[in-house]
């Protein structure tokens, strides 16, 4: 789940810097198109890049964590997953008898 919210925050914030480089860049499109390079040239470029590459990356792990979340509740309420308390079930050979106790045998 933290895997979830990390990259729905990355892709919200990725998508709002790339956002502000693009109007950015808009505004300073006659300053930047004259081929001299200022500071706030350079910035709103970079904000288009980072925001788009953050976007993408925060777009992925949001998709990662929903998929993970996802096969942990198919498992969870599925009916092949199976949880047994058994009596010691293990043949020990040196003793050559059954240890007394309890297994805990999950499957699915």
């Amino acid at each position: 789940m933290n895997l979830e919210r990390m990259g729905e925050t990355l892709a919200i914030t990725g998508a709002a810097a790339g956002l502000l480089g693009i109007l950015g860049g808009a505004a300073l499109n006659d300053d930047c198109s004259s081929g001299e390079t200022s500071v706030l040239c350079v910035t709103a470029a970079t904000l288009m890049a980072g925001g788009v590459a953050a976007t993408i990356i925060g777009f992925t792990m949001y998709m990662t964590g929903i998929s993970r979340i996802d096969k942990i509740r198919k498992v969870q309420f599925s009916d092949s997953f199976q949880l047994e308390v058994i009596p010691g079930g293990f043949y020990c050979s040196h003793p050559q008898n059954y240890p007394t106790g309890i297994t805990l045998r999950i499957s699915f």
